[in-house]
C-alpha cells in the first residue's frame, strides 16, 4: 500500500503483522458482531411487537418493511459521514440513538398504526455503520493477503451467526416476556456494543482525509458497478430461496419446518465460512469469486432436486447450498475493498449493504409470486439468478 493509499483509506496505517495486530483485529471483529446484533434481533421483534400492539398482520408487515427500508438507507447515509473522518463519533451517536428508539418502541404505547410504522422506519434509519467501518479497517489490520482473506471470511461468517442466533433469541425472549424484551435486548447489544466498538476504533481511524484523496462519490460508485451488480443479483437469488423454503414447508403441511430448514441453510454458510477462513487462497478475490458463485449455483440445483424428495432432503440440500455462501460474500467484500476508490472505501462498503438488501428484498417479492405457482418455480428461479451473478462476477469483477 502506498502512502497515498493509506491516507485515502482513512485509518491510520500502522503495521498489523504482529501478534498485537492480530489481537486488535479479533477484538474489532468481536465487538463489531456484538454491535450488529440488532440486525438479527430487531426486524423480527418489530414485526411481532407491531402485530401484538395493533392486532393486524398487515400493520406488522408494514412495520417490518419500514424497518428494512430505513436500514437500507442508513448505511450509505452514515457510512458517508464516517468516511469523512471521526467514524467513532458516527458509530457512537447512531448506536445510542437507535437503542433509544428501540426502547421507545418497547415501553411506549401507540394509538395508531401509522405512528408505529414511522417509528420503525426511524429505528432502521439510525442503524450504525458498523459493517462498513470494520471492513474499511481490515486492510490495515491484516498482516498480509492471507490475513485479509481470513478477516473477510470471518466477517461474513459471524455476520451469518447474527442472523442465526438473532431470530432464535427473539423466539426465546418472546416466549418468556413478549416482543418488548427482544427489543430491549437489541437496544442493549447495539448501544453498548456500538459504544465499545467506537472506543476501540477511535485510535485506529485517521482524521478527515485530504480533499484531493476523495474523488466524487458518483465516480467511485460507477467504478464498482460490476461487483455491486453481482452482489445484488446474488442477493436476489437468496431472497427467492428464503421465500421458497417456507412455501415448501406450508405445502407439506409442516409450517414449523421452515425454521429448521432455514437454520440448516445458515449452518451450511457458517461451516463454509469457517473452512474458508483457514484456506490459503492462491487466487485473489476477483479470480475466485465467480467460481464460488458457481458453487452456490450448483448448490441451488441440488435444492431443486432435493425438494422433489421431501423436506428432509430439502434440508440436506439447503445445507450443501449454504457451504459456498459465506465464502462467496467474503470474496465479494474482498473485490470491493481492492477496487474501492481512494478515500471512498467506507462509502463503498456502505453501499454494498444497500445493494444486498435491495437484491434480497426484490428476490423475496418475486419469490412470493412464484411460490403461489410452486416452490419448485422459486428454487429454479433462484438457480438461474445465481448463475447470472456468477457470469456478472466473471466480467464485472475483473480489475
Amino acid at each position: 500500500m502506498t502512502p497515498s493509499d493509506a491516507t485515502s483509506a482513512q485509518p491510520n496505517a500502522a503495521p498489523a503483522a504482529s501478534a498485537g495486530g492480530h489481537r486488535t483485529s479479533r477484538l474489532v471483529l468481536i465487538l463489531s458482531i456484538v454491535a450488529r446484533m440488532p440486525q438479527g434481533l430487531a426486524p423480527l421483534a418489530v414485526v411481532l411487537l407491531a402485530q401484538e400492539r395493533t392486532g393486524s398482520i398487515a400493520a406488522a408487515g408494514l412495520a417490518g418493511g419500514a424497518w428494512a427500508i430505513g436500514s437500507a438507507v442508513s448505511q450509505p447515509l452514515w457510512g458517508g459521514f464516517a468516511g469523512r473522518g471521526r467514524a467513532h463519533r458516527v458509530e457512537a451517536v447512531t448506536a445510542v440513538s437507535q437503542g433509544a428508539v428501540l426502547l421507545l418502541m418497547a415501553f411506549g404505547t401507540w394509538g395508531t398504526e401509522g405512528t408505529l410504522v414511522a417509528i420503525a422506519f426511524g429505528g432502521g434509519l439510525l442503524a450504525a455503520p458498523t459493517s462498513p467501518i470494520s471492513r474499511t479497517l481490515w486492510p490495515q489490520l491484516a498482516g498480509d493477503q492471507r490475513d485479509l482473506d481470513t478477516l473477510y471470511a470471518l466477517d461474513a461468517t459471524w455476520q451469518e451467526m447474527v442472523f442465526i442466533a438473532g431470530p432464535a433469541l427473539v423466539g426465546v425472549l418472546v416466549a418468556l416476556s413478549g416482543p418488548g424484551a427482544a427489543l430491549i435486548a437489541a437496544a442493549a447489544c447495539g448501544a453498548i456494543g456500538g459504544l465499545v466498538f467506537a472506543w476501540v476504533v477511535r485510535p485506529l481511524w485517521g482524521r478527515r482525509p485530504a480533499p484531493e484523496s476523495r474523488i466524487k462519490l458518483t465516480t467511485a460508485l460507477v467504478s464498482l458497478a460490476g461487483p455491486y451488480a453481482a452482489l445484488c443479483v446474488m442477493a436476489l437469488g437468496l431472497g427467492l430461496v428464503e421465500v421458497g423454503v417456507p412455501a415448501a414447508a406450508i405445502l407439506e403441511e409442516n409450517r414449523a419446518a421452515s425454521g429448521w430448514l432455514l437454520a440448516l441453510w445458515s449452518l451450511g454458510s457458517l461451516v463454509g465460512g469457517l473452512a474458508a477462513s483457514k484456506v490459503h487462497w492462491r487466487r485473489g478475490p476477483a479470480q475466485r469469486w465467480p467460481w464460488l458463485l458457481a458453487g452456490v449455483t450448483l448448490g441451488s440445483v441440488t435444492i431443486v432436486v432435493g425438494w422433489d424428495f421431501g423436506l428432509a432432503w430439502l434440508g440436506f440440500t439447503l445445507f450443501l447450498s449454504g457451504l459456498a455462501l459465506a465464502p462467496s460474500l467474503a470474496a465479494g467484500y474482498g473485490v470491493i475493498g481492492d477496487r474501492a476508490a481512494p478515500g471512498r472505501r467506507t462509502d463503498a462498503f456502505a453501499w454494498t449493504t444497500t445493494f444486498l438488501l435491495l437484491g434480497f428484498g426484490g428476490g423475496a417479492a418475486i419469490g412470493g409470486v412464484l411460490a403461489d405457482i410452486s416452490p419448485a418455480w422459486t428454487f429454479t428461479a433462484g438457480t438461474v439468478v445465481t448463475a447470472g451473478a456468477a457470469v456478472i462476477a466473471s466480467f464485472g469483477a475483473r480489475p
